[in-house]
């Protein structure tokens, strides 16, 4: 999905923290050659959006899961309350809490497994080899973008 076709159901949290990281009022993540592979919403429970690359390139996505819905079956989403987690073949590729009513913390992410070179855990988050920790980001649309837009 593109960052200006966002779905109507996504409510962006106010804030997000990953890893040592502070993201507030950001729309998204990541994008990966205009991409937005991953989207964490506010809602009742949270709620995830994760496109992976259909095209070894990058040039086409495909929704693996829409709205907490999952596409494949051997992706697996919980959500329940707080909390939202997504394991591919048993491995927890998500964990996240939300703490208050506009803020989620994610314990772990890894969309590695999906062909895309990020990850985070309680320290930093990882980007295509880069390592992003005790930062903040405000007002922006897109925390890093990598590829071509």
């Amino acid at each position: 999905m593109k960052l200006d076709d966002l779905p109507t159901q996504y409510k962006a949290f106010r804030h997000l923290n990953v890893g040592t990281n502070s993201l507030e009022n950001v729309s998204a993540l990541l994008t990966v050659n205009g991409f937005v592979p991953l989207l964490l919403g506010n809602g009742n429970t949270p709620k995830a959006w994760l496109y992976v690359p259909a095209t070894k390139d990058g040039t086409d996505w495909y929704p693996l899961i829409k709205d907490n819905f999952s596409s494949h079956p051997e992706v697996k989403v919980e959500a329940g309350g707080k909390y939202l987690r997504v394991r591919a073949r048993g491995t927890m590729v998500l964990n996240a809490v939300k703490n208050a009513d506009d803020s989620l913390a994610i314990w772990k992410l890894d969309l590695r497994p999906f062909g895309i070179e990020v990850f985070a855990d309680e320290s930093s988050l990882h980007v295509m080899g880069n390592r992003l920790s005790k930062n903040e980001f405000r007002n922006v649309r897109v925390v890093v973008s990598v590829g071509n837009a």
